[in-house]
């Protein structure tokens, strides 16, 4: 039983990371019909961000959480910049071309890190105050796992609040819709996909960041997650972040458990699982039909 809880727990913090990531591609492909590849390499920087910073003394949970959102602001506005330099001048060739300039990125990124902290794994040290464990339901369960769902609860809360309840979040699901229409009543179109590519770069960075003590930090790390960020969009469906939530729950405990139970046979049970998905329903779960 205490091994279940366990896995049933990895399952949900893996998942939170995952929700992150999938929020941000979805976001990102509903205004601007782009697949964001380097959204990898967002998340790695983040958790080297966190790593360079708390590589000293281990912060405790207020500095924690500023080095967080730090990483997330820096770099969001390193994915404006990205954005608004690099993406604009290649928006015209097609998708194809920005997911190629967008997986260049991710290749810069994990050879400049391969550079400057080589390609050995290193890791982040817990927040102090949150590196214990809790006695629940008969299992002494990780104090950091456990916050890391608060996070990403409150996370989840305030971005279904950012889409749904603000000016903003109207002009996202607008722009989702019908981006010309958009543009005919006076919007800033290309003003829009640069914050809201920014607002994902800053999901990936924080994830990132959270990610940093429970993960081995290598260069490589973005490469993996954003293929399985990727599944979670294609199960949940584009461009939907109930469907993103729904999705990265799939595939965090599917891995969890499938870890535990058939090890050779994870990544099996998730394509299959992805591949059967979209056989009986090509949009996703909670995706809308011709999107």
């Amino acid at each position: 039983m205490n091994s279940l809880i366990l896995q049933f727990l990895s399952g949900l913090q893996d998942a939170m990371f995952l929700f992150l990531l999938a929020a941000g591609l979805s976001l990102i492909f509903g205004v601007s019909r782009i697949i964001n590849i380097s959204h990898g390499a967002f998340y790695t920087l983040g958790a080297y961000l966190m790593f360079t910073a708390s590589s000293g003394t281990p912060p405790g949970p207020l500095g924690f959480a500023a080095i967080v959102l730090g990483a997330g602001l820096v770099l969001g506005v390193a994915g404006a910049l990205f954005e608004m330099v690099i993406l604009r001048r290649v928006y015209r060739g097609g998708m194809l071309i920005v997911a190629l300039v967008t997986y260049g990125l991710l290749v810069i990124v994990e050879e400049t890190m391969k550079i400057v902290f080589s390609a050995a794994m290193t890791a982040s040290p817990k927040p102090r105050g949150l590196d214990g464990a809790i006695a629940m339901f008969g299992s002494s369960l990780p104090t950091y796992s456990l916050a890391l769902l608060g996070i990403g609860a409150a996370l989840g809360i305030l971005l279904w609040l950012a889409v749904d309840r603000t000016r903003a979040g109207l002009l996202v699901r607008a722009a989702a819709i019908d981006r010309e229409m958009l543009a005919v009543l006076g919007v800033d179109v290309p003003r829009l996909y640069t914050l809201v590519f920014a607002g994902g770069c800053v999901l990936a960075g924080i994830a990132g960041a959270l990610a940093a003590p429970m993960v081995s930090i290598v260069p490589s790390m973005g490469s993996s997650i954003v293929v399985e960020a990727f599944a979670v969009v294609v199960i949940g469906g584009l461009g939907s972040l109930p469907g993103s939530l729904v999705g990265a729950l799939i595939v965090g405990e599917t891995q969890a458990f499938g870890i535990l139970l058939a090890p050779e046979s994870t990544l099996v049970l998730l394509y299959g699982l992805m591949a059967a998905i979209l056989v009986l329903r090509p949009q996703g779960l909670l995706g809308t039909a011709n999107r």
